[in-house]
């Protein structure tokens, strides 16, 4: 006879749930539950007078061992052989139920850690940014200019490089938008550098070291016209000095030479006669030569080939005798004005220099970080209101004064 207990999944018998008790018969196949394992029961007729152990198989593998008791021992009831069959049979799917929820613990717990990790990754990127972001807002901080031009672009940099370390310091940055911060700040880093170069350049020492070499050249053409610009001394012996200034300053387009050409030093009143040296046939440079009792301050010197993105810095006299006092200048001396800027292209004939100029910069000299002279400045794009000039590359200074036998 076989009993259902009232269990979860019910009792099936030839695939039949039971109700009450039920009659069994040989070869019936017990099912516990729909999925659950099934046995087959044979019944041995040939001892009808007394129950006999009953030998209880799996369908669909090996005959198991006879449940039969041994010898002097009271055999076990028919729930117990069941019991203890079911526990046999079940015993590789808790072993498989109990290897699949320690495979899924450890997964869950290899994905925690994975994401513990990352997370940390994250972090230390956003603090390395943040540091980075830092470093770049004391250099603006600290940097400042009297040029309008790169005034604002200071302050321009400041207020993007402060936009972005607002962002920084958001919380939940997910890994594409700290990608992208790191991009932007990258991007800025290439922007903002040669103007924080410009606005870190020693121009005020430059300026005391060179500043008495450089002056405002005056020249007269037949006919009255007029024309000012800038020169600097590059030698001197005795009360004899040699000054590099621009060759449309002395000439015409049509060749003429100025009838009259003066130069007025840095700081004086007094306008020095000068004359004309030599002029270059394939650049923008001529050499004037003039005499001083006591002698005429030089530059520096020479320097090497201007790089691009370098920060250089111009001296000169970009407004000429157009001041708003008038003949003043002859009492109070003239002021050159000095202009911080970059290099934004090197070519062999030219170099292209984010900085100021206008008509009386012809002729300036540009100064690299050493105080050395790398280009004299010919002119400008008109489309930039002055803020983009061209100047000499020093390479061709250097043949032109060889050539002259300056040098």
């Amino acid at each position: 006879m076989l009993r259902d207990l009232g269990s979860s999944n019910g009792t099936l018998v030839n695939g039949k749930p039971i109700k009450g008790d039920q009659q069994l018969q040989s070869d019936d196949v017990i099912r516990f539950g729909p999925k659950g394992p099934q046995l087959r029961v044979v019944i041995h007729e040939e001892e009808p007078r007394t129950i006999p152990p009953t030998r209880i198989e799996a369908v669909g593998t090996e005959p198991t061992r006879s449940l039969a008791p041994d010898a002097g021992r009271a055999a076990p009831s028919t729930t117990q052989r069941i019991r203890a069959e079911v526990t046999r049979q079940t015993a590789p799917w808790r072993i498989a139920m109990i290897g699949l929820g320690l495979l899924i613990g450890l997964g869950g717990l290899g994905i925690a850690l994975g994401l513990s990790r990352r997370a940390r990754a994250l972090e230390r990127e956003r603090m390395l940014l943040l540091a980075r972001t830092d470093t770049l807002l004391h250099r603006l901080d600290s940097a400042s200019s009297s040029v309008s031009a790169l005034a604002a672009a200071l302050a321009s940099a400041r207020a993007e490089t402060g936009t972005l370390r607002t962002s920084l310091t958001e919380r939940a940055l997910t890994a594409e938008r700290l990608d992208s911060l790191a991009q932007r700040l990258r991007a800025g880093l290439m922007r903002h550098e040669p103007v924080l170069r410009a606005a870190e350049l020693d121009v005020s020492g430059i300026a005391r070291e060179n500043g008495d070499a450089v002056g405002l050249i005056v020249s007269e053409f037949p006919g009255g016209r007029r024309l000012a610009g800038s020169g600097f001394a590059v030698r001197s012996r005795g009360d004899t000095g040699w000054i590099v200034t621009s060759r449309h300053l002395v000439l015409d387009p049509g060749g003429l030479r100025a009838s009259r050409l003066g130069v007025i030093f840095n700081g004086s009143g007094q306008n020095f006669r000068a004359e004309v040296a030599a002029t270059a046939d394939s650049a923008d440079l001529a050499l004037l030569v003039t005499r001083i009792r006591g002698g005429v301050p030089v530059v520096r010197g020479l320097g090497g080939p201007a790089v691009q993105h370098a920060a250089v810095a111009i001296l000169g006299f970009p407004f000429g005798l157009d001041f708003p006092v008038g003949d003043a200048w002859r009492k109070q001396g003239v002021s050159l004005s000095r202009f911080a800027g970059t290099v934004q292209a090197v070519r062999p004939d030219a170099l292209e220099v984010d900085a100021y100029g206008t008509g009386g910069s012809s002729g300036s000299p540009v100064f690299n970080g050493a105080g050395e002279v790398v280009g004299v400045v010919y002119g400008g794009d008109p489309r930039t209101s002055g803020r983009i000039v061209y100047a000499v590359p020093v390479s061709r200074l250097q043949e032109f004064l060889t050539k002259a036998g300056r040098f």
